[in-house]
């Protein structure tokens, strides 16, 4: 399993409240399918004052397991469906895809590539 999911979600022309509220959006869709989420902060830019500020637009998920895997697929896929112009991008491991438009065959290849040895790629991005 590939251990922790990035993701970074887009919504076009959404400002930042928008984007905050389709990120918990979306978190609520994994945690409802049983995906555990880990608390993700981001560095402060230079001349920032310190602390993790969380960034609205990501999210950490542990991939620990095939069934969390595929509650993970499912709720990226739910969230892509619910609104034109939304998009995802996944990051595991070093490597990373961006999605836009679901179906079901994205779907199947999302969970293949998200179990599949880190060396490899999907075979298309969307």
């Amino acid at each position: 399993m590939p251990g922790i999911a990035i993701t970074e979600i887009n919504e076009q022309y959404a400002d930042a409240a928008r984007t905050d509220e389709i990120c918990r959006r979306l978190r609520r869709e994994f945690t409802e399918r049983g995906v555990p989420l880990v608390p993700l902060t981001a560095s402060p830019p230079p001349g920032a004052k310190s602390g993790g500020a969380a960034a609205i637009d990501t999210i950490a998920a542990v991939l620990a397991s095939s069934p969390v895997v595929a509650a993970f697929a499912e709720g990226v896929f739910t969230w892509l469906a619910a609104r034109e112009g939304r998009t995802i991008k996944i990051t595991v491991a070093g490597r990373s895809v961006e999605l836009s438009h679901p179906t079901r065959e994205e779907e199947q290849r999302l969970i293949e590539w998200l179990t599949s040895d880190p060396g490899t790629g999907p075979d298309e991005h969307s």
